[in-house]
């Protein structure tokens, strides 16, 4: 928005959350640090959520993590709901808004509510923190334009559900919705890196006085690495500094989580299944203190310590010495109370992570058609040395690789800049097929078993046949509208109804075939009938950058409905 006195970006993390903010009129970015009560000092606060017994909001970050960690009372811990990493639960799966999430204590609540509560807490915290930097003027959502981050590997409806949850915790209203830029990660990195000067990415690099060069042909793939994902996109600079999309989003869930797993599966294999699964269900908030010890282990190459839970130690001394879990092993030995990790196994503990990467930037570089000059590397996961120096290794002479000293910051950084100017990205590729049902005149050959409909003139249709607006793996401009006209089939028609849907086939004929989904239908009433004239419904969707909106306009009357594509059921 235009109009807006300041931009606020949200990094919604699977591991870790924050925000930064710009004053229209200044040049400076400014975010908060957390954790400083704590003896902390980070960019970003756990994506941690805490609830009374009551599903009451308590804490989030690292107040929450210490209030359940810190808790005497067993029994009041477990009555307590602990949501984190809840993020990753949004990926893959069929979403609707009464779906359900698992917090620590085993019961259940809305992830609506787990959402929105989630990003109203950084909402409030924004606006006071906003507050402190302009002499105590008060700033209400509806001055800022609001940015928040998404992986692009993320499906429609997972979008769709992170700006509901964002109006729900009332970071815009549904009559401004375009004070919500929905952001995706990879191109929020893309645009912060390009700007970069050589100190802003790791020593060596880029040598001396080398820039990045911006001239029109450039292209780069941005490689996200986060803790939930990696997600990968791949632009060119075009006139005027603008960008395109050259192909189609790409990613997986192996993201920095998966070494979080790995580690644990080690320390079951270490300890034994009963002893570790004893740990984890009676000790919950020791395993969450060790996991964030680990967490900063993967910054570290070589060995490292990791500081063994007092309760874990316990429960595996009681079936024999500590020491003896050790013996023979030459992954981890046992030393004063810590875990030592070798650096052999903190290194194979990467390595699902690091296979999936290569064999994502692999399949983009088999391309013939790109000539990929930079990557860059980005992300809290890019910072892990197994990571940075493994991609480096790998692609280093096929394209200049690049990472931001601050990489976990690359996103969030790029998503203000974003905001100002939305459509610095020109065109993207589509990730699915998107057309409406039509009716066809029936040929017994091509549609033998498709459903028919007859006019009180006695000519036969099919009425599932699949008409297509846009084509996987085609390039959509920035808000692009896409036109069809319909005729109605009965002359005395008083309505026009259209379904939507989209597929992953690029030769889809018929909207009952398999993997086509519906995302909305669209009535207009024709309340014009000119005997004998031609009649006709102009259909516009505009691919916008958040969302589709179909509009339906009865040329003769003027008539128009339109209507938000729905990607989420119930």
């Amino acid at each position: 928005m235009s109009d807006s006195t300041i931009f606020i970006a949200v990094d919604f993390g699977t591991a870790f959350s924050g925000y930064c903010f710009k004053f229209a009129v200044s040049e400076q970015i400014r975010q908060p640090k957390w954790g400083k009560e704590y003896g902390l000092d980070t960019p970003k606060t756990p994506t941690s959520i805490l609830f009374d017994e009551n599903e009451k909001f308590l804490k989030f970050g690292y107040d929450a993590v210490m209030t359940y960690t810190r808790q005497t009372q067993k029994d009041k811990a477990k009555n307590q709901y602990l949501f984190d990493n809840f993020k990753m639960e949004l990926y893959g799966k069929e979403l609707h808004r009464d779906i359900m999430l698992t917090a620590k204590n085993g019961k259940q609540m809305r992830a609506m509510k787990i959402f929105s509560e989630s990003l109203k807490f950084m909402k409030d915290h924004a606006l006071e923190m906003i507050g402190r930097h302009t002499s105590g003027v008060k700033y209400s959502a509806s001055d800022a334009t609001w940015i928040l981050t998404v992986p692009a590997i993320w499906s429609a409806a997972a979008k769709q559900f992170m700006r509901e949850a964002a109006t729900e915790a009332g970071l815009v209203t549904d009559y401004e919705p375009d004070r919500l830029v929905v952001a995706l990660e990879p191109e929020a990195a893309s645009v912060w890196c390009r700007q970069l000067p050589s100190e802003g990415f790791m020593e060596g690099d880029l040598e001396g006085s080398e820039k990045i060069e911006e001239v029109p042909g450039t292209q780069y793939m941005v490689v996200d690495c986060g803790g939930g994902t990696i997600d990968i996109t791949v632009h060119e600079v075009v006139q005027g500094g603008c960008l395109k999309e050259l192909h189609r989003v790409s990613g997986s869930d192996m993201g920095g989580q998966t070494v979080d797993k790995n580690f644990k599966t080690f320390l079951r294999e270490l300890f034994s299944r009963k002893v570790f699964d004893k740990f984890e269900e009676n000790h919950p908030s020791e395993l969450q203190r060790l996991m964030y010890d680990f967490s900063i282990c993967k910054r570290c190459e070589g060995n490292v310590f990791v500081q063994c839970p007092i309760n874990l130690k316990e429960l595996a001394s009681r079936d024999q010495d500590i020491e003896a879990y050790f013996d023979g092993n030459i992954d981890a030995d046992w030393d004063s109370g810590q875990i030592l990790l070798s650096g052999g196994k903190l290194k194979s503990l990467h390595a699902d992570s690091l296979r999936s990467i290569e064999s994502l930037i692999k399949d983009i570089l088999k391309n013939r058609n790109l000539n990929i000059n930079y990557i860059f590397l980005v992300g809290g996961f890019a910072l892990s040395p197994y990571v940075y120096s493994f991609v480096r290794e790998k692609f280093d002479g096929q394209c200049k690789v690049l990472c931001p000293v601050d990489a976990q910051m690359a996103v969030l950084r790029g998503a203000v800049t974003f905001g100002m100017i939305p459509n610095v990205v020109l065109s993207r590729i589509s990730r699915f097929t998107y057309g409406i049902a039509v009716s066809v005149l029936f040929d017994q050959t091509k549609h033998k078993g498709k459903r028919k409909y007859v006019t009180k003139e006695g000519v036969t249709f099919c009425d599932v046949s699949f008409h297509c607006l846009v084509k996987k793996d085609e390039s959509v401009l920035f808000d692009e509208v896409r036109e069809y006209v319909f005729s109605p089939l009965e002359r005395d028609q008083r309505a026009a109804c259209f379904r939507f849907y989209y597929t992953e086939s690029k030769t889809a004929e018929f909207v009952d075939e398999r993997g086509m989904t519906k995302i909305g239908s669209l009535t207009v009433s024709m309340p014009v009938i000119k005997e004998g004239s031609p009649r006709s419904v102009k259909l516009q969707i505009r691919f916008g950058f958040t969302e589709m909106q179909a509009t339906a306009t009865d040329v003769d009357s003027g008539e128009s409905g339109s209507v938000k594509l729905n990607f989420m059921f119930k």
